[in-house]
């Protein structure tokens, strides 16, 4: 009896073990995944910022397509990473979303909203990334 009950307990550890070990390889493949992501997103954004229509042929009707289609993409990829991963990190995906939404018409600009603009996508970014690299610290 004594035999079947260790093999049962051992049993059952192997098995959380196995499944708690498949979670955190799996946030932090998502982790580092997002990282990029996030690291492309500030790129982005200061490309949009500073760069921005100076370069040749800023002739299409939405100023630099290229960056505003890549930069949605990212963020909503950003925003679809995190919603995997423990908390905090969905609420500050979601947060990274919202901004790029209300920030990336102003990005362009050359007024104090694109400043604001900018500063509030680059605060955002930075406290997803720090959640993030704080989420792969703690999985170690």
């Amino acid at each position: 009896m004594i035999s079947l009950a260790i093999a049962l307990v051992s049993l059952g550890y192997n098995t959380w073990r196995n499944e708690t070990s498949e979670v955190h390889r799996n946030w932090r493949q998502a982790a580092f995944q997002l990282v990029i992501e996030v690291n492309d997103l500030q790129q982005i954004t200061l490309y949009r910022r500073y760069f921005h229509g100076r370069e040749e042929h800023s002739h299409v009707p939405v100023r630099n397509a290229r960056t505003w289609i890549t930069g949605w993409g990212k963020a909503a990829a950003i925003r679809d990473l995190t919603a995997v991963l423990p908390p905090p990190l969905p609420a500050a995906g979601q947060a990274l979303h919202e901004t790029w939404a209300q920030s990336v018409g102003q990005l362009d600009k050359k007024n104090a909203a694109a400043e604001k603009a900018e500063q509030q996508m680059l605060e955002t970014i930075d406290d997803t990334r720090q959640a993030t690299l704080d989420l792969i610290d703690r999985l170690r």
